[in-house]
C-alpha cells in the first residue's frame, strides 16, 4: 500500500476507495480502526492463555497457606463382639392369610319402572341360564372361580343358638327378589317370546300411524301357575298396543310357579312386550 504524505492528497488505499463517498456513514471509520482492534484482540488473547497456564500453579502455591477447616471425626470400633446365647430368638412373623378365592356372580336385579329416557338397553339374563349355572346371583357381574366354596363369615355377630327358618306365608304375593326360585314360562324365555310373537295382533290404528315401542306389564303367577292381576305399567306406544298386550298376557298358559323354602308361592312378575313393524 502506498501512502501519500502531501497535504490534500490520499494517505493510503482506503482514501482512494472512499474517494467521493460518504465517509461519515460508518464503514470508513470501521475499516480505519480495524488494524488497531485486531492488534488489541491478539494481545488480549495471549494474556488470557498465559493466565490459564499459570493459574493452577498459583492455586497450588496458595493452598498450603490457607487454614484447614475440616473436623476430623474418629470412630472407635470395639474389637469384642458380645453374643447373648441365652436371649431367645424371636419367631419369624406369621405371613398373612391370603383371601379366599371369589366366586363368579351374575347380575340379576328386580325390574324398576323408569322414564323412557332413563331406560338402558341392558338385557337381563334368562331365568334358565341362572338356574343352570353354578355362579352366585347378586347386584353386579363378577368374574371368579366357580369351584370356590361360598364365603363363610368366621366371626358372625350372632351365635345365640339355632336359627329357626322363617315361616313362609303362601297367601301373600312375593317380589321376584324375595324368593329362592322365581317363576318361569314352560320352556324358558325363548318359548315365552315365541308365544307373544305368535299371538299378538298388531292394532290397526297403531299400524296406520306407524306406532312402535315397548309396553310393560305386570302380573301375578299364582301357586298353581295361573296368571292373574295383569296390569299395564307403561304404554308409551298407544294406538291400542297396551290393550292388545294385556289380552295376550292374560291368556298365557300356566307357568311353573315360584318357590320359597320349597313351597309354591304367589309371585309378581314384570314383562316387556315389544311392538315393531316389519
Amino acid at each position: 500500500m502506498k501512502e501519500v504524505k502531501e497535504s490534500g492528497e490520499f494517505r493510503d488505499m482506503l482514501d482512494i476507495i472512499y474517494d467521493n463517498r460518504n465517509k461519515a456513514y460508518g464503514a470508513y471509520q470501521l475499516r480505519r480502526e480495524y488494524p488497531e482492534a485486531l492488534v488489541r484482540a491478539f494481545f488480549l488473547g495471549l494474556l488470557l492463555i498465559a493466565l490459564a497456564l499459570i493459574l493452577p500453579a498459583i492455586l497450588k502455591a496458595v493452598n498450603p497457606v490457607l487454614p484447614d477447616e475440616r473436623n476430623d471425626v474418629v470412630v472407635k470400633i470395639s474389637d469384642e463382639i458380645v453374643i447373648d446365647v441365652d436371649k431367645p430368638v424371636p419367631p419369624p412373623p406369621v405371613p398373612p392369610t391370603p383371601p379366599p378365592p371369589t366366586r363368579s356372580m351374575d347380575k340379576f336385579v328386580p325390574p324398576i319402572v323408569k322414564i323412557d329416557d332413563e331406560v338402558t338397553n341392558e338385557k337381563p339374563p334368562a331365568i334358565d341360564d341362572l338356574t343352570d349355572t353354578d355362579k352366585d346371583i347378586g347386584t353386579s357381574d363378577r368374574q371368579g372361580t366357580d369351584e370356590a366354596p361360598p364365603a363363610i363369615d368366621e366371626t358372625p355377630d350372632d351365635l345365640g343358638g339355632v336359627i329357626e327358618q322363617p315361616v313362609v306365608k303362601t297367601d301373600i304375593t312375593y317380589e321376584i327378589t324375595d324368593i329362592q326360585k322365581p317363576p318361569s314360562y314352560p320352556g324358558g324365555d325363548k318359548e315365552l317370546f315365541k308365544y307373544l310373537a305368535a299371538n299378538i295382533k298388531y292394532p290397526a290404528l297403531a299400524r296406520e300411524n306407524n306406532l312402535q315401542g315397548r309396553v310393560t306389564l305386570t302380573f301375578v303367577v299364582n301357586k298353581d301357575g295361573r296368571i292373574s292381576d295383569v296390569t299395564i305399567l307403561k304404554d308409551p306406544v298407544g294406538g291400542g298396543c297396551g290393550k292388545e298386550a294385556l289380552r295376550v298376557v292374560s291368556e298365557m298358559p300356566r307357568w311353573i310357579p315360584g318357590e320359597a323354602n320349597g313351597n309354591p308361592v304367589k309371585v309378581r312378575y314384570t314383562i316387556p312386550v315389544l311392538f315393531r313393524l316389519e
